[in-house]
């Protein structure tokens, strides 16, 4: 098997900057500064979601209001990251509240953390795909 080519240190800085800046963008709850890190052409793709991959940046600003209306984000605490040439590999912890619906299940304002994978692929400085995953088997013992 080929291995992947590694990006050189200053590649890594700017896929480092714009997964932290995604990262604070959903945070803050900040649609406009996320969507300003993607092309007009995104896919973006929650696995497991009902509506699979969505392409374009009017869809996916819809996928975030109604994600952002439905949870509280509190923080998110590193795991690991690996890298290509133009892609990053990010997994972290997700911490907040659920206070609507998400993940076809009502919230009611409590309390949740879980895993989350995504893979950006990135042209430039901007994200062209991203895909997540959200552990929803710990979401799931959590909420039900």
């Amino acid at each position: 098997m080929k291995s992947q080519p590694q990006p050189n240190e200053d590649a890594r800085a700017r896929l480092d900057h714009i997964v932290d800046a995604q990262l604070c963008a959903e945070h803050d709850g900040d649609i406009e500064a996320i969507l300003a890190l993607m092309a007009d052409s995104i896919v973006h793709d929650v696995v497991g979601s009902a509506d699979g991959p969505i392409q374009g940046l009017e869809a996916v600003r819809r996928r975030y209001q109604e994600s952002l209306a439905a949870t509280v984000h509190e923080s998110d605490v590193p795991i690991r990251r690996s890298y290509g040439k133009d892609f990053v590999l990010d997994e972290h912890a997700w911490h907040g509240r659920l206070t609507g619906r998400a993940f076809e299940i009502d919230g009611h304002g409590r309390w949740i953390s879980y895993r989350v994978l995504w893979i950006l692929e990135v042209r430039g400085s901007q994200i062209v795909r991203q895909t997540v995953w959200n552990d929803l088997a710990s979401i799931r013992r959590q909420l039900l």
